[in-house]
């Protein structure tokens, strides 16, 4: 039962994630090039979420997992306080819960945490990416005894997100999301408004698609 019920949220792990940045993935390496830099590495671990994210067979999913944490833990070797390597270890940790379900209490509860020190790091990496992550995670994983949620404290992190980076329209379609789990349901449509209309001022992109389509199914539904 437990497992059937984080196969069925475990989305979050990835689709929290996925605003991370996306350069292009970095060649592999020959034998005798120099490690890959943090940017690269960081790099590296966007690009595993994103194929996780649309991704179905469970086994790639884990390969992808695996891939992200051995990069994570690359980075952090050489810069453990680093936001970028931080922040890269939570989404390897969030890939992970989504890969092993049966784990995914503890692997969130790692994650949250991890989270935690890249925002003390650098509150505004990835558009206040610790906080809008953390909020994620917080409201839609399950709360105790089988998970980590806790809405109002999935709140009070949206919130932060959205003070930090006010226009990004992730950030504010967070704080919509944090704002239905509480039941505030004018709230929530406030700020799915606000997300719809930073996301119309941005140039267009796949990015401003999805953050548009968001906002539409966030305002149908409320």
């Amino acid at each position: 039962m437990r497992k059937r019920i984080w196969c069925g949220i475990l989305t979050l792990a990835v689709a929290a994630c996925t605003t991370l940045p996306r350069p292009a993935p970095p060649s592999p390496p020959a034998p005798s090039a120099a490690p890959l830099s943090i940017t690269e590495l960081a790099a590296a671990i966007a690009v595993d979420a994103k194929r996780s994210d649309h991704e179905a067979d469970s086994a790639i999913r884990g390969e992808l997992a695996a891939e992200a944490s051995r990069d994570a833990q690359a980075c952090l070797a050489r810069a453990p306080q680093a936001a970028a390597c931080l922040y890269g270890r939570a989404v390897a940790l969030g890939l992970e819960a989504r890969a092993h379900p049966t784990r995914a209490g503890e692997l969130l509860s790692n994650m949250l945490d991890t989270l935690a020190h890249a925002e003390s790091a650098d509150p505004m990496y990835d558009e206040a990416g610790p906080a809008r992550v953390r909020a994620l995670v917080l409201i839609r994983a399950p709360g105790w005894p089988l998970g980590p949620g806790d809405a109002e404290a999935g709140l009070a992190a949206a919130r932060r997100a959205v003070t930090l980076r006010p226009l990004y329209p992730p950030n504010l379609l967070a704080l919509a999301e944090a704002l239905v789990k509480m039941g505030d349901l004018s709230g929530a449509r406030e700020s799915y408004t606000r997300a719809r209309d930073a996301a119309l001022a941005l140039p267009a992109a796949a990015d401003r698609d999805e953050w548009l389509g968001e906002a539409d199914q966030g305002l149908r539904r409320n």
